[in-house]
């Protein structure tokens, strides 16, 4: 898997290569950047942050697709 960063008021500057298959999250405590993932693909990515949001004590550091997700992807 692939991962990058960028700071936060350039995030919407990036060009993903795969963007339906990429995810990002927020860093933690005073670092402001961004932390994208490409995973291998769609697939591993809807699951993986389908059973991140199920989980209780993760808070905001859950991966968000790039792409939404739909509803019937990721269980």
């Amino acid at each position: 898997m692939k991962k990058y960063s960028c700071p936060l008021g350039r995030m919407n500057e990036i060009k993903h290569e795969h963007p339906e298959r990429t995810a990002h999250r927020n860093g933690v405590g005073l670092d402001f950047d961004i932390y994208f993932q490409v995973w291998p693909n769609r697939e591993s990515m809807a699951r993986s942050i389908r059973m991140q949001e199920r989980g209780h004590s993760l808070g905001k550091r859950i991966w968000k697709a790039v792409v939404p997700l739909r509803e019937t992807e990721g269980y």
